[in-house]
């Protein structure tokens, strides 16, 4: 799950951060605030959704921590700014996170198995 959780997060957060920079151009080019503003918050959940990327492979529980923080941002900022994808961006940070949950539960699981007793669910 974690390797999913790195791949998927690394597609997304390229994906994220190139729609959030040509909203945040468009919205300077059109001198639209809202949309501007959501530009610049849609780049700062790309950059929460490259950290919570990397740390899913070693660290999962940073990486559930990472996506919860982009989560809320993406819906709030989404439905108050013209920006209304970055709630869809939201919602989907919440999956990763979920997914993520799911790896640290694999890595306890796999610990307890290495050390001869087996960790129940």
């Amino acid at each position: 799950m974690r390797i999913a959780v790195l791949i998927i997060g690394l597609c997304l957060s390229l994906a994220v951060g190139l729609q959030s920079c040509a909203v945040s151009l468009g919205g300077g080019m059109a001198k639209d605030q809202a949309i501007s503003a959501g530009g610049a918050v849609g780049v700062l959940v790309a950059l929460l959704y490259l950290l919570g990327s990397a740390f899913a492979l070693g660290l999962p529980r940073a990486s559930v921590a990472m996506f919860l923080i982009a989560a809320p941002l993406g819906i709030g900022v989404g439905s108050s700014s013209g920006f209304h994808d970055l709630r869809i961006w939201g919602f989907v940070a919440l999956a990763l996170a979920a997914m993520a949950y799911l790896g640290v539960r694999e890595q306890r699981r796999r610990k307890g198995a290495v050390g001869g007793t087996e960790v129940s669910p």
